[in-house]
């Protein structure tokens, strides 16, 4: 609760609630019934007992016939509660699809109480006020308001709110008067405008780089349990006499407490590396002599190349060795999303060095003397999920003579 969540949703809903009423016209009307003038009604966004106030107290602030509308009570609409943690998605901007979404933990559903109260000298301009909404809250009429700016849509998106007409209108004609006091009708009613109040837009999900799934090979054919009791065996049969004979395909070679781990990574991985001086492709292994004075190309197989990489070149020594500079001066850190991935350190490359084919081929190409010093280094790639070395494929490491 130390995070403030306000995007005037109460002031909005209330707002247009008042607005879609605020435009009513009554006529004064000679004998034949023919309307000799009109009076626009004030919609008052106060208590009934405030207008009455500066009525009785001639502050001129009010003229009848006037309706007050107040918010009495707001309350938690449990029907209307889905999953608190899922969140909903809007999407953000369109062309023939939509290019981006934006997420929007689900709002809390709320009932806002609100009371009219119709204040008249004439009980037939009350009659007029209630002819004007009642025929189209029948029994509810929708609210259109937007979701709040903060969610980063591109385009106004509209929420519909129902508001709901109790249906009842409680006269109170004064009975107690003086010749002196004026004459004054107030109608009461209730409407329910069934809103929504958003909380703070954080997101405390963590993005997800790496899931591990254990797979066990299990030996069926007595272990059928029953449904409610786990640990209670339903019969000591074969599945196949039990009636899955389409899923016997087991292998009895294969031991009960066998198990295999499968990884889904967002990380990007190498398995190939090819190099080439002289145009012909050659797969590297091990270590790898090179010439910086000649044409240098290397092609790359693997996976995950194309998630915003960046690409570098990581040296063994950095420094100037035997009076000989070292590689690069100028390297930076490569760390990761995933606070599991250690830190290394390489030289990022501009895109004129490397051409990403697609998400399993990259090509790098070093024209004569773009390298200079000596020393053993690696290609790295890296994103927000982690990074991978070209040492990974067949253990290649370039060493410039």
């Amino acid at each position: 609760m130390k995070k403030r969540a306000f995007h005037f949703e109460i002031k909005n809903l209330l707002t247009q609630f008042i607005a879609a009423f605020d435009d009513v016209v009554i006529s004064r009307w000679n004998k034949d019934r023919t309307a000799k003038s009109n009076i626009e009604v004030r919609y008052v966004f106060a208590p009934k007992h405030r207008v009455m106030y500066d009525i009785i107290n001639k502050a001129q602030n009010i003229t009848l016939p006037a309706v007050a509308v107040n918010l009495t009570s707001i309350t938690r609409d449990n029907d209307r509660v889905f999953n608190k943690l899922a969140p909903s998605y809007i999407a953000s901007s369109f062309d023939d699809e939509p290019k981006s979404v934006s997420k929007f933990l689900m709002p809390v559903p709320v009932n806002l109480e609100v009371n009219m109260s119709i204040l008249a000298r004439y009980m037939e301009d009350v009659d007029q006020i209630v002819s004007n909404f009642a025929p189209y809250n029948n029994p509810y009429i929708i609210l259109s308001w937007p979701v709040p700016k903060d969610f980063g849509t591109e385009y106004d998106q509209e929420i519909r709110s129902e508001v709901l007409w109790s249906g009842q209108l409680d006269y109170n004609t004064p009975t107690d008067t003086t010749y002196s006091d004026k004459f004054r009708i107030t109608v009461d009613t209730t409407f329910t405008i069934k809103g929504w109040l958003f909380p703070e837009q954080k997101d405390t999900q963590g993005t997800i780089y790496k899931v591990d799934s254990n797979f066990v090979a299990v030996d069926l054919r007595n272990r059928l349990y029953n449904p409610l009791d786990r640990t209670e065996v339903v019969d000591n049969l074969s599945y196949e006499q039990q009636g899955y004979g389409a899923l016997s395909g087991y292998d009895d070679t294969v031991p009960t407490n066998y198990s295999e781990m499968v990884t889904v990574s967002g990380r990007p991985e190498f398995t190939n590396i090819f190099y080439t001086a002289t145009g012909a492709a050659v797969e590297m292994r091990n270590e790898v002599p090179i010439l910086s004075s000649v044409n240098n190309g290397f092609l790359l197989y693997g996976k995950r190349f194309d998630y915003n990489n960046s690409f570098y070149l990581s040296a063994e020594n950095t420094n100037n060795v035997d009076g000989i500079d070292g590689f690069f001066s100028n390297y930076e850190a490569i760390t990761s999303g995933d606070t599991t991935v250690p830190t290394i350190s390489g030289f990022k490359l501009t895109n004129t060095y490397f051409t990403i084919t697609n998400d399993n081929i990259v090509s790098f190409y070093f024209p004569a003397n773009t390298l200079s010093g000596h020393g053993n280094f690696t290609l790295v790639t890296g994103n927000e999920a982690g990074w991978a070395t070209s040492y990974q494929a067949t253990s290649s490491i370039i060493h410039l003579a």
